[in-house]
């Protein structure tokens, strides 16, 4: 058993880790790729992108899950006959879905372009059609060899999705770009096709390396009654699908809203594209990257919530979700703050091809989107202790009222002429907003918790104060010197050391919570000289 607990562990912690690194390189890509095919560039991918990411939800979240959870659970008694019949059994049907989705991606592409009032984003359309077809059966591969508890295919194959598409990607898109925007685009989106074939030849020749253990293991396997699989992959699958896609389809209401409505307000179309990649690429990826932290830290609480749960251990499940609390304004606040003063000189640090007035209004929507960092942060730690619970709809529903109340205020606030594109990053900000106070709400009450106000949300906001008035001065003074990249990297630098200075003088944490935390001992000899 112990044995078991250890191997789950390890698998979690493979998985966690490529996942990290997989968000790192695909906000990496995203900014040289901003930078390459420029802002119409950018308008005609995160045109196409978004229905490519609600689409690849139907085989790639639910379905795997299901995979690995049934897998597993004949794999437990012996039954590797039965276990490997769930996975052809799901490999014929994500083989439907993923042809299905590439087929109706691909000649849905002209009417869903021309419904954008983009016509030339159809290239985007049609190049990213494949890849739901290659990652569909890469999902089957995936979910089958977790559930044997081979998480190193999975980990790997990931990496390999990303660094293609970081390689593969830049490089059509410069050699194409002579010939346009859309072009340079679409092979942007070519490079993703091609990175996900090459992951899915990768975990496909894993599958035949374990092969010669899998049929072992099949032969010996005794013969059991062939139970109905396909009825009980969909009843796991289908609630896990609908709450992975509220995100993605948040992102398509953005694309099919935004450049609509402001050609309605008579912008030129130019000048609509430009304002629409100003929001989804060059602002959102930086508003997101905080998400990475925050995503690890929901990973870390479902486990250790789920234990105390498990365990009847309220007392525990109350610290950790109290630490969990703590941690998402910890780091979401300083975050928040550091986007919000350092908008300017971060976004003419990363992209140096901005014109003054697209500067200005990039500045402008990083300075609305910032405040949803804060949000953010709370839906990621909160769901991680809802789903802990036991509890894994709550945040579904919660966040599926936020997207309802974007939809209405991107509507409502982009038709006032004043507002316009603000309206979005609004809209977004108040879908993060209600989903993060509403799960938090539902853990302190099902929880029990007992906030601290002090402790929970002054330390950080008084710290984070100070640290936004020292990152302010420092970068201040250093570019009146003309040393505009060196005082911004100086500045985040300076204000990173304050806040943990502010954190050690605050002990932002207890004692036992420094238990829960790695490195928890040397930060306690920090914090109380012991």
């Amino acid at each position: 058993m112990e044995k078991k607990k250890s191997s789950f562990v390890q698998g979690a912690v493979i998985l966690g880790v490529a996942g990290l690194i997989v968000k790192v390189i695909g906000a990496a890509f995203r900014i040289p790729l901003a930078n390459t095919i420029g802002l119409i560039g950018t308008s005609y991918y995160d045109t196409a992108y978004p229905y490519y990411s609600w689409l690849l939800v139907i085989s790639s979240s639910g379905l795997p899950t299901a995979i690995s959870k049934m897998v597993s659970e004949r794999v437990t008694v012996g039954d590797y006959r039965g276990a490997h019949r769930v996975f052809t059994t799901a490999l014929q049907i994500l083989l439907c879905i993923g042809l299905l989705s590439s087929i109706l991606m691909f000649f849905a592409a002209d009417y869903i372009a021309r419904m954008h009032m983009l016509p030339e984003s159809v290239y985007c359309f049609k190049a990213l059609a494949p890849a739901l077809f290659f990652v569909a059966i890469m999902c089957a591969y995936r979910g089958y060899l977790q559930g044997m508890q081979q998480m190193i295919p999975t980990a790997l194959s990931q990496v390999v999705e990303q660094v293609g598409k970081l390689a593969i990607g830049l490089s059509l898109a410069f050699m194409l770009l002579p010939r346009g925007p859309e072009y340079a685009a679409m092979g942007a989106l070519i490079g993703v096709t091609a990175s996900e074939l090459l992951a899915l030849i990768y975990i496909m020749i894993s599958y035949r390396r374990y092969w010669p253990k899998i049929r072992r293991q099949i032969e010996r396997s005794a013969r059991t009654e062939a139970k109905p699989v396909a009825g009980r992959l969909m009843a796991i699958a289908l609630p896990i699908t609908i709450g992975a896609s509220i995100s993605p389809l948040s992102s398509v209401v953005d694309s099919a809203l935004i450049i609509r409505i402001l050609l309605q307000l008579d912008y030129a179309k130019e000048a609509a594209q430009t304002a629409f990649s100003l929001l989804r690429t060059n602002v959102s990826t930086l508003t997101n990257m905080p998400g990475v932290l925050t995503m690890a830290l929901a990973m870390s609480l479902v486990p250790a919530i789920s234990a105390y749960h498990a365990k009847r251990d309220y007392t525990g499940m109350q610290d950790t979700a109290r630490l969990g609390l703590k941690l998402a304004l910890i780091i979401g606040l300083p975050c928040a703050m550091g986007l919000y003063i350092l908008a300017g000189p971060i976004l003419s640090m990363l992209y140096p091809n901005l014109t003054e007035a697209e500067l200005a209004l990039a500045i402008d929507l990083m300075h609305t989107s910032s405040i949803g960092v804060v949000f953010l942060s709370l839906v990621q730690s909160m769901t991680g202790v809802i789903q802990g619970m036991g509890r894994p709809n709550v945040p579904v529903f919660n966040l599926l009222i936020g997207f309802l109340l974007k939809v209405g205020t991107l509507v409502a606030l982009m038709y006032i002429p004043e507002v316009n594109i603000q309206g979005a990053a609004v809209s977004t900000v108040v879908c993060y907003a209600f989903a993060g106070l509403a799960d938090t709400i539902y853990v302190i009450r099902k929880a029990g918790l007992e906030i601290r106000l002090f402790d929970v949300v002054l330390k950080p906001l008084l710290s984070t104060a100070m640290m936004g008035f020292i990152v302010y001065m420092i970068h201040s003074f250093m570019a009146d010197m003309e040393h505009e990249t060196l005082a911004t990297l100086a500045s985040v630098g300076i204000g990173v050391f304050a806040y943990a200075v502010m954190a050690i003088y605050l002990r932002f944490f207890t004692r036992e919570e420094l238990a829960y935390i790695p490195g928890g001992r040397r930060i306690r000899k920090l914090m109380y000289n012991e």
